[in-house]
């Protein structure tokens, strides 16, 4: 720019010269403002990538919570499945037994036994709905944590789209800076 100054407040410059110095001071004004934007889109992406570096890290850890919360609540399901088997097979067996000269199931109206059966019957629907609730609700955050991914991947995508955009420029700018620094020393 301090050249092409020099250069234009030459007076013995012809027409032709005058206007080849103001389209070379245009063009790196031109050039200067594209590296500006650059800095600037450079530095915003460079802020994007690290936040999502730190979405992408959140996600991990909730995702490994998640994880130890699921295999939890399988080992509770598994384990309370067990213990509904072990008391309907207690209470088949008291059913069976014989206590103090006569079988239970006798010392037991049909009512009780009903009632037993019923009671026995609803709490296995209860458990199972606690754990089918659980299970939903983790269902719903994994969920949540999987539109957290695809978000982060097009958030990753977008940055390598942005950074491809700014390499282009990149080069466009230094083709046009070497294209004309040669029109300048070929002038000259």
């Amino acid at each position: 720019m301090k050249k092409l100054d020099i250069l234009g407040d030459n007076a013995n410059l012809t027409n032709e010269e005058q206007v080849v110095v103001i389209h070379a001071r245009t063009v790196l004004t031109l050039a200067e403002k594209w590296l500006e934007q650059i800095e600037v889109t450079k530095s915003a992406l460079q802020q994007k990538m690290l936040d999502i570096e730190s979405e992408k890290e959140l996600f991990s850890k909730q995702k490994g919570y998640l994880d130890e919360e699921l295999d939890y609540r399988k080992q509770s399901l598994d384990h309370a499945h067990k213990r509904i088997l072990e008391l309907e097979a207690m209470l088949f067996d008291a059913l069976q037994q014989e206590e103090t000269g006569g079988k239970l199931s006798e010392l037991l109206s049909e009512q009780d036994r009903d009632s037993l059966r019923e009671a026995v019957d609803q709490w296995k629907r209860q458990v199972l709905s606690e754990l089918r609730e659980r299970d939903a609700q983790i269902l719903r955050e994994r969920m949540e944590l999987l539109q957290h991914a695809q978000r982060i991947k097009e958030l990753e995508e977008w940055i390598e789209a942005q950074k491809r955009q700014i390499k282009e420029l990149e080069e466009k700018f230094l083709f046009l800076f070497l294209f004309f620094s040669l029109a300048f020393i070929l002038w000259s």
